[in-house]
């Protein structure tokens, strides 16, 4: 099986690299354990304007948007907005 590849859209990287490194490395964590399992429990789910079922996932402090496309291993991040909890 391939393995799973985090891919950004503008916004997404954008956020990235305008963090402080502190939270580049907790970003970077998180990715890691979406990349180390890809079908793992959302804590809600959205869609988008054309029906598309995102997964919205909550690692303190940040909400990451995403959403898996199987058919290139692909776990596709359109969004990273930092909350307070």
């Amino acid at each position: 099986m391939a393995s799973w590849k985090i891919v950004m859209d503008e916004s997404a990287f954008q956020f990235f690299v305008s963090s402080r490194a502190a939270e580049r490395r907790k970003l970077l964590s998180a990715f890691d354990e979406l990349r180390a399992d890809p079908q793992r429990q959302a804590d809600y789910h959205t869609k988008d304007p054309t029906g598309r079922v995102l997964s919205v996932w909550g690692n303190r402090p940040f909400l990451i948007v995403y959403w898996l496309d199987a058919f290139v291993s692909e776990i596709r991040i359109l969004d990273i907005q930092r909350v307070r909890f």
